[in-house]
């Protein structure tokens, strides 16, 4: 080496890439660079780049902040305290940030059947989290998920986290709530693409009260793994006896109740057996006049309620 220059074989490839060897006026010698000098350059594409992307950032930023601006003046001005929200993933957006947020109760209505599995295995981490922070977990659901074997196996491992489930035999829409101050309903029966975010104070509170008052009347679903408790049964027969008397199609007693149309026709078939009725009409007699919607568990019981849901 002559005053510090090497000729440009013997220098590292890796050396001459980080620039901390430049060519010299004279031949093909190489002299050392300066560190600092060789990282400003090699750094400074990056530096403008991620200034670039800070300001990126900034700008967009400012853009969605004033677009949601404009979307909550617009929503607002029509009702205040209500936030209409279309499509799956904006309905599934808020409702997750609203559970995450969550820090003292969570209450949610599930009406319907069995649920699919794919639901309830992602759903199971994250309500199992949930408990875990101390939040008091609360669900209901209707009594047909107890014949499920995937949902019930779900709600055995929520209650063993120390969730709270109970089952009805009707049921209103689904219900969600948070805290008791955001609500989540749906708009209509397509409740996967549109729904109401609630944070009107007066009508969470009306909710929650409904919610308070469903739950009182449900029956716990325990550790036992009893699925059909006498209690199940003579709800069940109460509320399909009670559906066939006013006249409901077979169809619409399945939707109300979470069950197929097929299983609501054999239950129908048992009660009429069991009563001796040969008609649909003579079946809403012999039920009013045996007085079968007033019967006790007691009274369920005794004959033999448990086949009736098989």
């Amino acid at each position: 080496m002559t005053s510090g220059q090497v000729g440009a074989p013997d220098v590292p490839g890796c050396l001459l890439r980080l620039g901390l060897f430049a060519p010299v006026a004279e031949g093909d010698r190489l002299a050392p660079v300066p560190a600092s000098v060789a990282s400003s350059r090699a750094l400074q594409p990056y530096r403008q780049e991620i200034i670039a992307t800070s300001r990126l950032l900034e700008e967009l930023t400012s853009v969605f902040d004033a677009i949601e601006r404009v979307y909550s003046d617009a929503t607002e001005s029509r009702l205040p305290g209500f936030t209409l929200l279309r499509g799956a993933d904006v309905i599934h957006g808020a409702i997750d940030t609203a559970v995450t947020r969550c820090a003292k109760e969570l209450m949610t209505a599930q009406p319907g059947g069995g649920r699919p599995a794919e639901i309830l295995e992602s759903s199971l981490q994250r309500n199992t989290e949930i408990i875990e922070r101390g939040v008091r977990q609360r669900t209901l659901y209707q009594h047909s998920v107890r014949a499920h074997q995937p949902t019930f196996e779900y709600i055995c491992k929520i209650v063993a986290a120390g969730g709270e489930v109970r089952t009805l035999d009707e049921m209103f829409d689904r219900l969600i709530i948070c805290d008791r101050t955001v609500a989540f309903i749906p708009t209509s029966s397509a409740y996967e693409q549109e729904a109401l975010e609630v944070r009107e104070p007066a009508v969470v509170r009306f909710l929650s009260n409904i919610f308070d008052n469903a739950w009182s009347r449900g029956i716990p679903a325990t550790l036992a793994r009893e699925r059909r408790p006498k209690l199940v049964a003579s709800d069940l027969e109460r509320a399909l006896a009670r559906m066939l008397v006013a006249g409901y199609t077979e169809e619409k007693i399945a939707r109300d109740l979470g069950m197929s149309r097929r299983t609501i026709a054999d239950h129908t078939s048992r009660l009429s057996r069991r009563l001796g009725s040969t008609s649909r009409a003579q079946l809403g007699y012999l039920i009013a006049s045996r007085g079968l919607l007033e019967d006790t568990v007691e009274d369920v019981e005794a004959v033999g309620a448990s086949q009736l849901i098989g």
